[in-house]
């Protein structure tokens, strides 16, 4: 069984269906960490009690999540004990815009790859079909492009 080549159109649709798959992980890993820092920004908010099973576990998913953007605010604690984390809305919203850049710059890719092989499958065209019968009539038989008036 031959393997599919650059240019058909099943290696088309794999390299597709891999982009489209690539896609749908990183808008699911920017969901996953959405629904996550929000969780732990409302339950810092709501000054959650932190000994409860859920909560751990949020807050020590939080911990990992939010790793590259600790610190960059400064938390606001009130006074009952409730913490407002700018970091955590930050965070939010760098996963997102890394997620819709990395959906931009596949689907860049993707385009340049369907144009290369557009040209492509063009050139092959062109090579392997004969010219038309109108493309016959555009050139005389003294060679010049347009045929000359007086015959």
């Amino acid at each position: 069984m031959s393997r599919p080549g650059p240019g058909s159109p099943r290696h088309a649709a794999r390299g597709f269906r891999v982009s489209r798959g690539l896609i749908l992980f990183v808008y699911g890993f920017a969901i996953a960490c959405t629904v996550i820092l929000a969780m732990a920004f409302f339950l810092e908010l709501f000054n959650a009690n932190e000994s409860t099973p859920f909560v751990e576990w949020v807050l020590r998913a939080t911990e990992r999540i939010m790793q590259p953007f600790r610190g960059i605010f400064p938390a606001v604690e009130g006074e009952t004990g409730s913490v407002f984390d700018a970091s955590l809305l930050f965070a939010m919203f760098m996963y997102w815009l890394l997620a819709l850049a990395m959906h931009a710059l596949v689907g860049w890719i993707d385009r340049k790859i369907a144009a290369q092989r557009y040209e492509a499958m063009q050139q092959e065209l062109a090579r392997t079909v004969p010219p038309t019968v109108v493309e016959q009539e555009a050139v005389s038989p003294t060679g010049s492009e347009h045929p000359s008036p007086i015959a």
